[in-house]
């Protein structure tokens, strides 16, 4: 693995250690971390794989093949099940954690972009950019409806109540409610935000961390991640990550950030 020394902006940064990157496939795209903190998995868009980061010792511990065009990456609550979006196609396959295979795939009849899981109950969410809607999925078994009217979301995350879209062309953050998806959303149903958040150009990946209420934004290709306190609903600070970064997930313990570097073929690690 190789550091690198690419310091943040921001005065909390001061005395901290370089980031660390850790090289992956081609086109590392989104990025996902475990609810346990032991495995970070990066879906690899041009060479259709995803490679299984050891959170301990920040290597990759394997890699295995995916269907071309890897977008969106989740995984479950049990860290048993990983949702990989196939962008290039219109399917959302579901992985063995354990073993790499196929458990379970579906057709979206649209190009699925942003993955995130919704805690209570766990429902799939399925950026589909393309349509300007969020699809809402009972983990694949059956679609229970979209939101409409979402501009252009192409990364997303969601947390006990709230998700939140990246609207790309819009540059901002709309944050929806979540815990009440089940109730609301029957077919086409058009979105209601709760708060939309203007951030700097290129909003793509999105990360929440639970302990800090903060939300991570990385922006493509403009080499920043902006850290927006979701109290004020404002960006309060930007963290510089080179190399295109896409993709952005918070460790469990909200102690680190992973930033997946589209051009660079890397993960960086940043310290929280």
């Amino acid at each position: 693995m190789s550091v690198s020394t690419t310091p943040a902006t921001g005065p909390d940064r001061a005395g901290r250690p370089a980031f660390e990157t850790i090289p992956v496939g081609e086109g590392p795209h989104s990025v996902a971390a475990s609810r346990d903190g032991l495995r970070v998995y990066v879906t690899n868009f041009l060479d259709g794989t995803v490679s299984v980061i050891d959170a301990t010792s920040n290597t990759v511990a394997t890699t295995f093949p995916v269907a071309t065009g890897p977008y969106g990456v989740a995984v479950d609550l049990g860290g048993k099940r990983l949702y990989v979006a196939e962008n290039s196609s219109t399917f959302v396959k579901v992985y063995d954690t354990d073993t790499g295979t196929i458990a379970l795939d579906s057709g979206m009849n649209a190009r699925p972009y942003g993955l995130a899981l919704t805690e209570h109950p766990e429902l799939l969410l399925i950026a589909n950019a393309i349509d300007n809607q969020v699809m809402v999925s009972d983990l694949l078994t059956k679609p229970l409806g979209t939101l409409t009217g979402i501009d252009f979301p192409v990364g997303i995350a969601a947390d006990a109540n709230q998700f939140y879209a990246s609207n790309y062309f819009e540059g901002t953050i709309t944050v929806h409610d979540a815990a009440n998806l089940t109730l609301h959303v029957k077919g086409p149903t058009p979105a209601q935000p709760q708060a939309v958040i203007t951030v700097p150009r290129g909003p793509y990946g999105v990360a929440v961390d639970r302990h800090s209420e903060r939300l991570y934004v990385a922006h493509f290709p403009f080499d920043t991640v902006s850290v927006i306190d979701l109290d004020s609903r404002s960006v309060a600070r930007t963290i510089t990550v080179p190399g295109g970064p896409r993709g952005v997930a918070v460790s469990p313990d909200g102690t680190r950030l992973y930033v997946t570097n589209f051009f660079e073929r890397t993960l960086t690690v940043v310290p929280l």
